[in-house]
C-alpha cells in the first residue's frame, strides 16, 4: 500500500515537472497546489516581482521555491547531446583516459 502511494506521488510529480518546467516539485502536488503554481508562473516578470513583494511569509516561501525550481529547469529537449565526441576529448584527454 506505501508502496503504490508513494508510486503515485511519483508519477504525479513528474508530470508536474514537465507541465510546469521544474526542475522539482517543491510542493505536494495537489490539483489546488499546482493550480496555484500554474497561475504564478504564468505571470508576466514584473507581476510576478509584485507578487513577491506583497506576500505573506509562508507565501513568499512557496513562490521562491517555485522560482528556483523554475530557475533550475533544464528543457530535455535542449540538453546538449551527451555523446563523447573527438572535439571533447582532444579538449580534456585526461578526462577519457
Amino acid at each position: 500500500m506505501i508502496t503504490t502511494l508513494i508510486e503515485d506521488w511519483q508519477a504525479r510529480s513528474a508530470l508536474v515537472k514537465e507541465k510546469l518546467r521544474l526542475k522539482y516539485v517543491p510542493f505536494n502536488p495537489t490539483p489546488e497546489m499546482i493550480e496555484q503554481a500554474e497561475a504564478f508562473l504564468s505571470l508576466p516578470n514584473g507581476e510576478r516581482s509584485h507578487r513577491l513583494e506583497t506576500a505573506h511569509n509562508d507565501e513568499v516561501e512557496f513562490l521562491i521555491s517555485l522560482e528556483t525550481a523554475r530557475a533550475l529547469y533544464e528543457n530535455p529537449l535542449e540538453k546538449r547531446d551527451g555523446s563523447i565526441t573527438e572535439a571533447k576529448v582532444a579538449r580534456s584527454p585526461e578526462r577519457y583516459r
